[in-house]
């Protein structure tokens, strides 16, 4: 295969892709058909089934490349949990938010609105709590937690969650390393102090 035939394969499913994210945005997945995929890509449909099965296939195809981006820019961050590190947790959460930032339309087709893909959030919310548990699972002994370690993560990747469908839906009102500043804030403070409420 020469590089001209490499680069129009790599053109054609981008396109078909782009296609797909914008009409989950529309209509949502289980409205969409393969002809209109075809249709919104200006390809035939023989071109589609010459590089996914199916609907199921592509579907799980861009969820594989999006959380295979992820996670390779997640694992670079270095994570060292004991004592509990304000600034690790602020990297890592800021990478996360940096990655969303530059595949803004994947991402907002697979988390936004009443068309999202529900099946995307639980994997996502796995890698961040994978990397998240790596740095626990390293420093287990020297600092015992005296709360559930799975609570713990429940609670601080699905608190991190609610801000990024916040951020994409109001259309990055602030920077990525603001919010995972002021969301680090509110972990290593508390919700009360970091507003300046007084008990």
């Amino acid at each position: 295969m020469n590089k001209k035939t490499d680069l129009r394969i790599i053109r054609t499913k981008q396109s078909i892709r782009k296609a797909f994210y914008e009409l989950i945005q529309e209509k949502g997945y289980e409205a969409i058909t393969i002809q209109d995929i075809a249709d919104r890509a200006i390809i035939n449909r023989n071109t589609f089934y010459l590089h996914y099965e199916n609907k199921p296939d592509l579907l799980n195809s861009c969820m594989d490349e999006l959380l295979s981006e992820l996670k390779e820019v997640v694992v670079l961050c270095p994570i060292n949990m004991s004592p509990f590190s304000i600034s690790t947790l602020e990297t890592v959460m800021q990478t996360i938010l940096e990655q969303i930032s530059s595949n803004i339309s994947f991402y907002y087709a697979m988390l936004i609105g009443e068309n999202r893909i529900y099946q995307f959030r639980e994997k996502m919310e796995n890698i961040i709590k994978d990397k998240l548990n790596e740095g626990w699972n390293s420093a287990q002994g020297n600092s015992p937690l005296t709360i559930s370690k799975e609570l713990l993560l429940e609670y601080l990747v699905s608190s991190f969650m609610g801000i990024v469908i916040w951020w994409i839906k109001n259309d990055f009102p602030l920077p990525a390393g603001e919010v995972a500043s002021q969301f680090s804030r509110i972990v290593s403070y508390g919700h009360y102090k970091a507003a300046s409420i007084d008990l």
